[in-house]
């Protein structure tokens, strides 16, 4: 039986994450197959932070792009081929600022295509949201009058299936 500390400590991380990362975690290593110590490494979290985290000795993850990957990973359990989706997460480097970073905008900036995103704008925003996100705002773009926008958006959602 868990102890009063740890009762009022899952009932933080329920406040502040919605479930308690015990159950967020779990989906996520059920979702991609996956043991503790690998969900850690593509998370970039020591195994023994992870297992603090899970059973509620530690409130809440404290890096901010162990946050990121951890809703990356939420957001892409549906993709068809896990292993890649794995691999990307564990070599991303989340952007943690409300503001786009350089080093972010210039690995999607091409001289070739103008300083527009990416030689396919829709390759490049397609990488950003899921493929019901890219279609919700392409179809507010399209409400907006922005047409060839939303185009690039539809494409962007199509791409990623």
């Amino acid at each position: 039986m868990p102890s009063p500390d740890t009762d009022q400590r899952l009932a933080q991380q329920q406040t502040i994450y919605g479930i308690s990362l015990a159950e967020r975690f779990g989906v996520i290593m059920t979702a991609y197959g996956l043991s503790q110590r690998a969900l850690a490494r593509v998370l970039g979290l020591s195994a023994p932070m992870l297992s603090q985290l899970i059973n509620a000795q530690r409130i809440k993850i404290g890096n901010p792009a162990v946050y990121e990957r951890l809703v990356m990973l939420e957001e892409r359990q549906d993709e068809a081929d896990p292993a890649r989706v794995l691999s990307e997460v564990e070599a991303s480097e989340p952007v943690l600022t409300t503001h786009t970073s350089r080093a972010r905008q210039a690995r999607f900036v091409t001289p070739d295509a103008g300083g527009l995103p990416g030689s396919d704008p829709a390759t490049a925003l397609g990488g950003l949201a899921t493929a019901e996100q890219l279609r919700a705002t392409a179809q507010a773009a399209r409400a907006t009058g922005a047409a060839d926008l939303a185009d690039v958006l539809d494409r962007a959602a199509a791409l990623r299936g």
